[in-house]
């Protein structure tokens, strides 16, 4: 069942008060349950409205004892729990597992998810750009998915969204056959493999920026397997080994030796304590390509992505190219990505589409 604009706004309604609780109380000090890359985030976003974070939670004892931005991390199981209130959960990914702990812990504590808490600071916000910027009912539907699954931590409403074929859902996305692709956040080539078959082979140039060491790898043994299976010449593609930003130089990136999907650079002032820390190449993309040509870029760079829009804006301003870029790793990224790309290019068409089984990979396509 598709959620409704009037579904949002009833939900709204009925966490109000909680939120209000929340917020009131924001002088005195929250806690974040959730030590990881979102609650990273929020504490940025938290000082910023004037909101006090005393303590983080979490379950991993790795962290315990350790700081982020001078927040001590303290074990749930702490006595500090049992008598502390209230506490936004920053595991986005296990928001009714942390609940439970929560009311096994401490029933009297107060606590709403940060994506919630997020969604009702600014509806006012979401909800214009919901019914100003999207001119298709399946994008409506889709965002009201989105804000729905935040609001409730839960999955059924993007189940019954998600579309697959991620980055060429639309139709105008596939087909061409005369593409200059840029692919941000290659990994190991698997949406470049994708790119080709949607175009059967046939494209203009390929340029895929990776910064991790072994994915970087995979990506060139993907891309020359590739070639000759495609029958295409080695020069029509440039792997690149680096990230993109919004200036070129280079950045800290982060890595889990046995995590390969967690790496990425590193925004400045965030801090992942269990990651490893390297150094990366990045540039502008308008720089490194210095007006050459784009038809179509694509973006999955782990919560770099604005970074990414600022240092290619030329590029897209006099390119107009089409964009599949990933508005799910921080909150925000609902309403900044997509009110900074019309800002810059007032005329493209906005949609949006759910392309996994969990709270994210929603994908703003731009045409």
């Amino acid at each position: 069942m598709y959620i409704k604009s009037h579904y949002i706004d009833h939900i709204i309604q009925q966490k109000m008060p909680l939120f209000l609780e929340i917020e009131q109380s924001s002088d005195k000090g929250i806690a974040l349950y959730g030590a990881g890359f979102v609650g990273n985030w929020a504490i940025k976003y938290l000082n910023s409205i004037g909101v006090h974070i005393s303590y983080f939670f979490d379950g991993d004892p790795s962290k315990h004892g350790k700081l982020i931005h001078g927040i001590p991390i303290v074990s749930p199981d702490d006595n500090i729990l049992s008598t502390f209130s209230p506490v936004l959960i920053s595991a986005r990914h296990a928001v009714k597992k942390v609940e439970e702990t929560i009311k096994s812990k401490n029933n009297n504590c107060i606590s709403l998810s940060f994506d919630g808490f997020y969604v009702i600071k600014n509806y006012e916000k979401l909800k214009l750009i919901r019914d100003n910027y999207f001119n298709d009912e399946k994008s409506i539907d889709t965002y009201n998915a989105i804000l729905y699954s935040m609001l409730t931590s839960t999955l059924d409403s993007c189940l019954d969204v998600m579309e697959k074929d991620m980055y060429f859902s639309l139709p105008q996305f596939s087909g061409t056959f005369e593409e200059t692709f840029v692919d941000a956040g290659a990994f190991g080539g698997d949406t470049v493999e994708r790119f080709i078959w949607e175009n059967l082979g046939t494209f203009r140039h390929i340029y895929a920026f990776e910064p991790g060491e072994r994915q970087f790898e995979a990506l060139k043994y993907r891309m020359n397997r590739l070639s000759k299976e495609w029958a295409f010449d080695n020069s029509s593609y440039t792997l690149i080994k680096g990230g993109l930003s919004s200036k070129s130089g280079s950045m800290n990136f982060s890595f889990l030796n046995d995590f390969p999907l967690r790496h990425g650079l590193v925004l400045e002032g965030s801090e992942d304590i269990n990651a490893h820390v390297s150094s990366s190449e990045v540039y502008s993309l308008d720089e490194y390509l210095n007006g050459k040509p784009v038809s179509f870029i694509k973006a999955d760079v782990e919560g770099m992505e604005m970074d990414l829009l600022r240092g290619a804006k030329m590029t897209i301003q006099n390119n107009k190219p089409k964009l599949s870029i990933c508005v799910y790793h921080y909150p925000s990224d609902l309403i900044d990505i997509i009110e900074f790309i019309k800002s810059i290019v007032p005329e493209y068409k906005f949609s949006i589409r759910q392309h996994a089984p969990i709270f994210g990979d929603f994908v703003l396509y731009c045409y």
